[in-house]
C-alpha cells in the first residue's frame, strides 16, 4: 500500500455526528498515522466565547493554512484530516496542496443515512461532554445540525473525487471499504 517515504492523506468531511471521529480512531489503530481534527485547530485560535459557526466559516483560509503545516510537518505515513464541513473553495486548496506535494489523497464524505444512529451518537457525545473537556469537536445539538450547519454544508460533487461511506453501516464495513480504497 504505501512506498518507502511516501504519505497518504485521508481527508474526512461529514456533517457533525456522522462519523468522523470514530472512523478515523479506528482506522488509526490500523494505520497509525496522525489526526488533525479542525474543531481542534480552530479552536487553537478562536476563544471559547467566540466560536460560533459564522465564526468557523469565516476562519476557512487560515484553517486550511495550519492544516497544511500540520501536515506538511508529520513524518507519519498516514495523516487523517477531519474537515467537517469545509467549504469547497477551502476543500479544493487542501486537496491541491497535499497532491502538489507529492502526498496521495483519499478523500471521504461520510454520510450516515440512520437519523436513529445520528441521534444515538448525539446521546453519547452529550454524555461524553458532560464528563470532561473535549477540544475535538464543538457540541451542537439536534437543531443546529438539522438547521444552520447543514444548510452551511456544500457537499462535495462526483468531480472532487471523495469516496461516499454510508456510516450507518457496520464500522467494519467501512473500514474494509476505506482499506479497499487505500489498496487501489
Amino acid at each position: 500500500m504505501q512506498h518507502q517515504g511516501s504519505q497518504t492523506v485521508v481527508i474526512v468531511a461529514g456533517l457533525p455526528y456522522s462519523g468522523k471521529t470514530a472512523i478515523i480512531e479506528r482506522l488509526m489503530r490500523e494505520l497509525p498515522g496522525r489526526a488533525i481534527f479542525i474543531d481542534a485547530v480552530f479552536r487553537d485560535f478562536v476563544e471559547e466565547k467566540d466560536v460560533c459557526l459564522e465564526r468557523w466559516l469565516a476562519e476557512g483560509t487560515r484553517l486550511v493554512d495550519r492544516i497544511i503545516d500540520v501536515i506538511a510537518a508529520a513524518a507519519e505515513p498516514f495523516v487523517y484530516v477531519e474537515i467537517g464541513i469545509l467549504q469547497p473553495g477551502h476543500r479544493d486548496r487542501l486537496l491541491a496542496w497535499a497532491r502538489d506535494n507529492g502526498r496521495r489523497v483519499l478523500p471521504l464524505l461520510l454520510e450516515c443515512a440512520s437519523r436513529e444512529a445520528v441521534c444515538g451518537r448525539q446521546a453519547v457525545r452529550e454524555e461524553q461532554l458532560a464528563r470532561q473537556h473535549d477540544r475535538l469537536k464543538i457540541a451542537i445539538g439536534m437543531e443546529e445540525l438539522e438547521g444552520p450547519i447543514t444548510a452551511a454544508f456544500v457537499k462535495p460533487t462526483d468531480g472532487e473525487g471523495f469516496i461516499r461511506i454510508d456510516t450507518s453501516q457496520p464500522i467494519e464495513d467501512n473500514i474494509r471499504e476505506i482499506r479497499a480504497a487505500l489498496a487501489r
